[in-house]
C-alpha cells in the first residue's frame, strides 16, 4: 500500500525507485541499472537520450512488462511535453498490451486530449483542426487507428470502419512523408478490417505494406500467424496472381506448415504437378477456407501455367498455340477451354493480346509485370543472355555487309 502512495505521490523519480526495487536482481541486472541511468538522465533533463534509453533498454526488456503502465503514467507521462509525440503514443501502446480493451480505450482518449493540448500550445491555436505541428498531428492519427484497432477487438466493426476512413483522410492531407510508426498502424489495422470483411485481395496487399514498415521482423510478434493469414489470403483472393513478394520476403521463412509453403510456390510458378500433389495428399483439408475453394485454386494454377509459358517465351515471340497450351495444362480440355482461360487473362489485365481463331493461337504483346523469384530471374538472365548474343551477331553481320558498302 505505501508503494502505491508513493508512487501517487507525483514524484517522477520516487516512481523510478519504487519501480526499481520491485524488480529482483536475479531476474534481470541490466533492468536496474537501466533504472539508474533513468533516473541521471532525468535529472539532468536530457530528454531525448532519456527516451533511448527507455525504448531500447526498458520497453524491449520483458522483465519490464509488469511496470511498464506505472512506469508510463507516472513518470514519462511528467516530461511528455518534451519527447517525440510519436515515441509517445508508442510508449503508450507498448505499456497497455496487457489491459482490457475497456482501460486501453480510456489511456488512448487521456493520450490525445494531452497530445491536442500539446499541440494547440505548440501551434498557438484553439481548436483542434487547426493544429499545424506535423509531429503533433500524425501522433493524433496514430492514436485514432490504434483507437479503431481496439474497438475492432470489441466488435464495434462499423464505428472502427468509419474512424479509419476518417484516419486515410487525413493521412493524405499531409504534406510531408508519413511516419513507418503511423503507416505500420494503419496498415496493419487496415488489414484486419479487410479481414473480417472477407476481403482477401485487400487483406493480402495491406499487410505487405504492414510488413513494408516493419524495419526489423525478428522483433515481430506472432510472426508465423501473420505469414500463415497472409499466403492463405493471396491464394485465395480474386486479383493476386503474383505471390512473389511474399515468397521472397523474410518472414516467409517462418512459415512452418511446408506443404503450404510448397503450395504458394507451385501456384506462383504455375507447377500443376506439385498443386495436384497437394490436393490428393489431402493436407489441404487442414484449412477448411482452403478446401472448400479447390476448383478456384485449381483454375489460379492453371492462369498461372500460362503466364508462365508466355513469360518464357523468347521476348520476340510472344505467340503460343493452343496446341502448346493443351500439352503444358492437360486440365483443359479443348480449345474452347483454352479461349474462356485467355480471356479470363485478358480481363484480369494480367496479358495484352488477342486470340486468333483461325490460326489457334495467342499472340501476347504485354504482360503484367510482376515481382520474380530466384528461379524467374534466373530464367530472365538466360533471356537476356540470349538477346545480348543475338545483337552481337547482329553488330557482327552489320560490319561484314558494311564493306561491301564502303569499297
Amino acid at each position: 500500500m505505501s508503494d502505491k502512495m508513493d508512487i501517487d505521490s507525483g514524484d517522477p523519480l520516487t516512481t523510478l525507485i519504487t519501480l526499481r526495487e520491485e524488480i529482483e536482481p536475479t531476474d534481470d541486472a541490466d533492468l536496474i541499472g537501466a533504472f539508474y541511468k533513468l533516473e541521471d538522465l532525468y535529472e539532468r533533463k536530457l530528454w531525448f537520450q532519456l527516451s533511448e534509453l527507455l525504448e531500447n533498454d526498458v520497453y524491449k526488456n520483458e522483465h519490464s512488462e509488469g511496470i511498464r503502465l506505472r512506469l508510463f503514467e507516472n513518470f514519462i507521462m511528467s516530461f511528455g511535453d518534451k519527447l517525440n509525440q510519436l515515441k509517445l503514443v508508442q510508449f503508450l501502446l507498448l505499456s497497455i498490451e496487457q489491459c482490457t480493451p475497456e482501460d486501453s480505450l480510456e489511456h488512448l482518449k487521456m493520450l490525445r486530449q494531452k497530445v491536442t493540448d500539446h499541440g494547440l500550445k505548440e501551434s498557438k491555436k484553439v481548436v483542434e483542426e487547426d493544429i499545424n505541428d506535423n509531429e503533433v498531428i500524425q501522433a493524433l492519427i496514430f492514436v485514432e487507428v490504434e483507437t479503431a484497432r481496439v474497438k475492432l477487438e470489441m466488435g464495434n466493426i462499423d464505428e472502427a470502419t468509419a474512424m479509419m476512413d476518417e484516419c486515410q483522410k487525413k493521412i493524405d492531407k499531409l504534406t510531408s512523408s508519413v511516419d513507418n510508426r503511423v503507416n505500420a498502424s494503419y496498415y496493419g489495422t487496415n488489414a484486419k478490417v479487410m479481414q473480417i470483411n472477407g476481403d482477401y485481395s485487400s487483406y493480402y496487399y495491406s499487410s505487405l505494406l504492414f510488413l513494408a514498415c516493419i524495419e526489423n521482423i525478428d522483433e515481430l510478434g506472432d510472426k508465423e500467424d501473420i505469414v500463415r493469414k497472409i499466403c492463405i489470403s493471396g491464394l485465395l483472393g480474386d486479383r493476386i496472381y503474383n505471390f512473389g513478394e511474399i515468397i521472397t520476403h523474410e518472414i516467409f521463412k517462418y512459415l512452418k506448415d511446408e506443404w503450404l509453403k510448397k503450395l504458394v510456390i507451385a501456384l506462383n510458378s504455375g507447377d500443376l504437378e506439385v498443386f495436384e500433389q497437394i490436393v490428393s495428399s489431402g493436407e489441404i483439408q487442414k484449412i477448411p477456407e482452403l478446401s472448400s475453394h479447390i476448383e478456384f485454386l485449381k483454375q489460379k494454377v492453371c492462369i498461372m501455367a500460362l503466364i508462365e509459358i508466355v513469360f518464357n517465351k523468347p521476348t520476340n515471340n510472344k505467340t503460343v498455340r493452343y496446341s502448346e497450351i493443351l500439352k503444358s495444362i492437360p486440365a483443359l480440355k479443348d480449345a474452347n477451354d483454352v479461349e474462356m482461360m485467355v480471356m479470363k487473362c485478358l480481363s484480369l489485365g494480367l496479358i495484352k493480346g488477342h486470340i486468333n481463331e483461325v490460326s489457334s493461337e495467342v499472340e501476347i504483346n504485354w504482360i503484367q509485370p510482376h515481382t520474380m523469384t530466384m528461379e524467374q530471374i534466373g530464367h530472365m538472365q538466360n533471356k537476356m543472355t540470349f538477346w545480348s548474343d543475338r545483337v552481337k551477331e547482329l553488330g557482327s553481320y552489320m560490319s561484314k555487309a558494311g564493306k561491301g558498302l564502303w569499297v
